[in-house]
């Protein structure tokens, strides 16, 4: 079984968050649905998403 490093993805579940960094030019890798039936979408970690996630 493939084992994801998680240190190095980030895990986005809120739309509002997505639109947020779609707007930063910061593109996801790929979306899916969870186990539990939510939507997210995948992004790799970077300085640039590390930057708009701590914006206010």
């Amino acid at each position: 079984m493939y084992k994801v490093d998680k240190s190095k993805y980030f895990w986005c579940y809120d739309l509002a968050l997505k639109k947020r960094l779609k707007q930063n030019e910061i593109e996801f890798i790929t979306t899916g649905t969870s186990n539990k039936g939510q939507r997210f979408w995948l992004y790799e970690k970077s300085n640039e998403l590390h930057t708009v996630l701590n914006r206010a």
